[in-house]
């Protein structure tokens, strides 16, 4: 009797603490930093862009304060002709097709707490080279088509946004095989130079 009795006052006098430990524990995960808190980040859109080409539409919201880093990598089918100083190309002429890839991240900067935007990356025109053309003609470019794979992270707390710190595993979502977009430099007169290829 005298044990049951010590054990009950032991029980009551413990039970008074949790409700004072449990509204302490909420006023300290209230004040607590946004970034501090699990956030729940929406992909609400990835996806290739519905204007073609080698871009990505972009819908996530619940960031915050965050924002997203944009890795895009795009293949370029590049065909080169030797071309005569009119920019004309002769049936016959030399002409080579090679693949150029550049990788390049940018940040995607967040407003109200969300991205919403159409991300087309800024790649370098491509050149022709190793391409040997006789006396009275030049290696020029005749077309490029290209085609992009896109991924996307949140910004880390460094700032970091390259395509070694937002890593395909890492990655909140991805769009692969965006495009192609076909880009024609020099046609040549009635399309000599195009039609070689």
């Amino acid at each position: 009797m005298f044990t049951t009795v010590k054990r009950h006052r032991w029980l009551v006098s413990t039970l008074r603490f949790v409700p004072v430990i449990a509204i302490a524990a909420a006023a300290m995960i209230a004040m607590a930093p946004t970034e501090a808190r699990a956030q729940a980040f929406n992909v609400n859109e990835f996806a290739c862009a519905s204007s073609g080409g080698a871009a990505v539409d972009i819908d996530i919201t619940g960031l915050g304060h965050t924002d997203l880093c944009v890795v895009s990598t795009v293949s370029q089918d590049v065909d080169c002709a030797c071309a005569g100083k009119g920019g004309n190309c002769t049936s016959d002429a030399k002409k080579q097709s090679t693949t150029q890839t550049s990788t390049t991240a940018q940040v995607a900067q967040s407003k109200n707490g969300a991205v919403r935007t159409t991300v087309s990356p800024t790649v370098p025109t491509p050149s022709c080279t190793g391409l040997d053309c006789p006396s009275g003609q030049t290696a020029t470019l005749i077309q490029f088509s290209s085609l992009g794979d896109f991924r996307v992270c949140t910004v880390g707390p460094s700032g970091a946004c390259s395509p070694t710190s937002c890593t395909a595993g890492g990655a909140l979502a991805t769009a692969p095989g965006c495009g192609p977009a076909t880009t024609i430099v020099n046609p040549g007169k009635k399309d000599s130079c195009v039609d070689l290829f």
